[in-house]
């Protein structure tokens, strides 16, 4: 078995501190946004319980919708590859964070196409099209190796 880690790989084993550092682009986006909300109203003369219950509900639906795109953020983006025999795996950062299991898949299946000019491996993978760039790999050359040896 030979694992590759790319630099998403999580720092962290605590569920909570990787889910909030994804999240925080997210969070800072919608405070950005409530805060010029609340700058407009109150340059209207808007002040009193109906701001502040505005801000509250905003606050928490920023949240909310914050840590939903932080979920998908982290599904998303792929932390470890495995290669074992004529198989292999994607693990994301989720996948790892939350002990999941991921299935091997063929690499006879995956049907790579190499972009070199861009630096990336495009591939099947179960029900989706994968796209690995160098920049996220710091062994993409291996990478491309092991996906090569089978097509």
């Amino acid at each position: 078995m030979t694992s590759f880690r790319s630099k998403h790989y999580p720092k962290s084993s605590r569920r909570f501190a990787v889910v909030q550092d994804a999240a925080m682009q997210y969070f800072g986006a919608f405070n950005i946004v409530i805060m010029l909300v609340v700058l407009l109203n109150i340059s209207q003369g808007s002040f009193g319980n109906s701001l502040l219950w505005t801000v509250i509900i905003a606050e928490i639906l920023a949240l909310v919708l914050g840590l939903m795109m932080a979920y998908v953020q982290l599904r998303k983006r792929y932390a470890e590859i495995f290669f074992v025999n004529q198989h292999f795996s994607l693990i994301s950062v989720y996948d790892i964070v939350y002990e999941q299991k991921q299935e091997a898949f063929p690499l006879a299946y995956a049907n790579p196409q190499f972009s070199f000019e861009q630096d990336k491996i495009t591939f099947h993978y179960h029900d989706q099209i994968i796209t690995l760039r160098r920049e996220d790999w710091e062994d993409f050359d291996l990478i491309m190796g092991w996906m090569s040896a089978v097509s």
